[in-house]
C-alpha cells in the first residue's frame, strides 16, 4: 500500500462513508416527511464534496491504483445525482447501496486488521 497521504485518505474516506450513510438516512426522511427532499438534496452536496476531496487527495498520491477508484466514485456520484433528479428510483437506490458498500470496502483496505503477536514464554 502506498503510504503517501495515508492519513488524509483515511479521513476523506471516513467523511465520504458518513456522508453516504447520512444520504441513506435522509432518503428515508424523503419518504416519511415533506421536508425530507431538501435534506436529501443538501446531503447530496456533502457526498459530492467528499467524493471530490477524495479524488484530490488520491491525485496527490500519484498512484493509479488509488486515483482510478476515486475518479469512478466521483463519476458514480454524478450519475446518482442525475438519476435522483430524474426520479429513477429503480437505479438510484441500488447504485447508492453499491457506493456505500464500496466505500466501506475501501475503509477495510485503509484500516487493515491489527494482528496481536503474543510473546511465547
Amino acid at each position: 500500500m502506498n503510504t503517501a497521504y495515508l492519513g488524509a485518505r483515511r479521513i476523506v474516506t471516513l467523511v465520504l462513508a458518513a456522508a453516504l450513510l447520512i444520504q441513506g438516512i435522509t432518503a428515508g426522511l424523503l419518504l416519511a416527511s415533506p421536508g425530507g427532499r431538501g435534506m436529501h438534496r443538501a446531503s447530496a452536496i456533502l457526498v459530492l464534496l467528499a467524493a471530490l476531496a477524495s479524488l484530490v487527495v488520491s491525485i496527490m498520491t500519484k498512484d493509479r491504483k488509488v486515483i482510478v477508484p476515486a475518479a469512478l466514485t466521483l463519476l458514480l456520484v454524478f450519475v446518482q445525482m442525475y438519476l435522483g433528479f430524474a426520479h429513477f428510483k429503480a437505479l438510484h437506490v441500488p447504485i447508492g447501496m453499491l457506493m456505500f458498500g464500496g466505500v466501506v470496502h475501501s475503509l477495510g483496505y485503509l484500516y487493515p486488521a491489527r494482528r496481536n503477536v503474543s510473546a511465547a514464554a
